[in-house]
């Protein structure tokens, strides 16, 4: 654990220490009013009282104190439910009460020291999350270098032809050799090798990919061979991926994003729910450390709140919380379709398996004991993240050109409407229609309307900032979505967008064409409503295809 989290770590619990005593003494007066009243009501706000203090020292690595307090709490459900004679029960909750107060007076209380809830030969280091704040390294399509690498010239042009229409820049090597030889004067980020059929071939190639890994290389193997045996030796070689022939170039053009996290604009972000500020505290800090922006909330009722300007990659909640509960707030989160993908995990003292089965049926994903060494914690939100984001990814695109797919694209709009109406920033929203796209497939069939469609995708998405959003809209037209901006400005860049797809040159079986787009634009300074920001946009794109098409249109409202 870095030094500067075992700090602040110590710094909580010396604030626990100091505030134990009089934490100690409400937890007896409630125990008394409880006992004296036999009331439900009472016993039940004890026992809440009791499993937050339980989950605070278990965070703090104070578990002597969280197991004493685990028999309290055991006690008191008992008590609850009747199980058992009551008075010979409330003796035994009187004992243990009894032992805690004992405890605290003496000069060096056992209960509040520091207890390892692993072995101690065992250590675990806190190992860096990534992507942070600080070390997150976005690549961008001209920044990935391919390499591929397979005897069949043809099919090897056709796939770098394709990969070049979406942005990368490749070199065909007909040979491993080939490639050792070029390695001594180019780089290359990832190199696509084909795995030949034969035993002895294939063997070479898994031995060419391990080579390549050590120098820094990531490896992606095509082959026929669909096999238990390929993919295990590929695994066993550490390649980055597997895929079939024939290889569909979006799948592969999806899988490289992927593994450079093209798409990854931002540190990872975690809203955290604990009523207890003590756990918030600890959390925050452990995860502030790696850079992950957090949002610490003690109040389930400020949840929404949050979420209008914070989506979040993971929710970490409480599982027991005065009057909302963390399995309710599981329930309503995953009522919105937007949070389906992102991953709930519980972090709660309680080790009951009911507990866990109830939080799973709430649509958690995982459950953690609040005792857990944090390195471990941050391996498995690490985990769980990654996941999530590729899930989430694949969910949300359009299949063939990689931008945002119909519904996703609307609800970036709609959410990006709500932060201008907040904050008093406008959105500029774009309409874009393929001029003639008919004429493209019925001329060059659909291979080339597909060629069309990906260009533009891909040329959008490199045009825009972290901020924006592309995304098609259905057919031959796609929505773009610019915040904080004037449509002067989109109108320039969307004139620049224009001009480069008209120097694209198509080539579909030896035939070269070109194309152009209409676009209209709408400010949501004119309007409310995100249904009529696009009615808008949409007019201004009919005012460009009136005007004969080949370019942009801006809404006069």
């Amino acid at each position: 654990m870095s030094s500067t989290l075992e700090q602040k770590l110590n710094e909580f619990r010396e604030i626990f220490r100091e505030e134990f005593n009089s934490t100690l003494s409400a937890l007896f007066n409630l125990w008394q009013k409880a006992r004296d009243s036999n009331n439900i009501a009472d016993i039940k706000t004890l026992r809440f009282e009791i499993h937050s203090l339980k989950g605070s020292s278990a965070t703090l690595n104070l578990l002597n104190l969280s197991s004493a307090l685990d028999k309290i709490e055991q006690g008191l459900a008992q008590n609850a439910a009747n199980l058992g004679e009551i008075n010979k029960i409330n003796e035994q909750i009187d004992g243990l009460i009894n032992e805690l107060i004992k405890a605290a007076q003496l000069p060096h209380c056992p209960l509040l020291e520091i207890t390892e809830s692993v072995e101690p030969t065992t250590t675990i280091s806190v190992q860096k999350l990534k992507p942070t704040a600080n070390d997150i390294s976005l690549k961008s399509h001209r920044d990935i270098s391919i390499a591929i690498v397979d005897a069949d010239e043809a099919m090897a042009n056709l796939m770098s032809k394709l990969l070049t229409t979406f942005g990368f820049v490749t070199s065909h090597f007909s040979s491993q050799n080939e490639l050792n030889l070029a390695l001594f004067k180019q780089k290359f980020s990832i190199a696509i090798v084909d795995l030949a059929e034969s035993e002895l071939a294939s063997e070479q190639t898994f031995s060419f990919a391990k080579s390549l890994q050590q120098r820094g290389i990531d490896v992606f193997i095509i082959s026929s061979l669909n096999t238990f045996d390929a993919r295990l030796l590929a695994i066993r070689a550490k390649v980055s991926d597997f895929l079939l022939k024939p290889v569909n170039v979006t799948n592969l053009v999806t899988k490289i994003r992927k593994n450079f996290k093209i798409d990854l604009v931002r540190p990872y972000r975690i809203l955290m729910l604990d009523d207890q500020l003590e756990t918030t505290g600890f959390y925050q800090t452990l995860l502030d450390t790696q850079g992950i922006e957090v949002i610490a909330l003690t109040e389930a009722e400020k949840i929404m709140a949050a979420l209008e300007s914070f989506p979040p990659d993971i929710f970490l909640l409480d599982m027991h919380m005065p009057d909302v509960s963390g399995l309710e707030v599981a329930k309503l989160l995953r009522q919105q379709a937007k949070y389906d993908y992102v991953p709930i995990i519980f972090l709660t003292a309680d080790n009951d398996i009911n507990t866990k089965l109830l939080a799973l049926e709430c649509g958690a994903d995982d459950v953690i004991l609040k005792q857990t060494p944090p390195a471990l914690i941050l391996q498995q939100i690490d985990s769980r993240i990654q996941r999530s984001q590729q899930v989430r990814y694949m969910a949300s695109r359009d299949s063939l050109t990689g931008v945002l797919n119909h519904g996703q694209i609307m609800d970036a709009a709609a959410h990006a409407l709500r932060l201008a109406a907040r904050h008093i920033k406008p959105v500029v929203l774009v309409m874009i229609d393929l001029d003639y796209f008919k004429q493209v497939n019925d001329n060059y069939g659909h291979m080339g309307g597909d060629k069309v469609l990906v260009s533009l995708g891909q040329l959008l998405l490199q045009s825009v900032r972290e901020t924006d959003f592309v995304g098609r809209y259905g057919g031959e037209e796609f929505m773009v979505v610019f915040s904080d901006t004037e449509c002067d400005v989109i109108e320039n860049k969307m004139q620049s967008i224009l001009s480069a797809l008209r120097h694209i040159d198509f080539n579909v079986n030896e035939q070269i064409f070109n194309c152009s787009f209409s676009a209209g634009l709408a400010s949501s300074e004119n309007y409310d409503k995100l249904s009529e920001l696009i009615a808008a946009a949409d007019a201004a794109l009919y005012q460009a295809k009136a005007a004969g098409r080949n370019q942009i249109s801006v809404d006069k409202s």
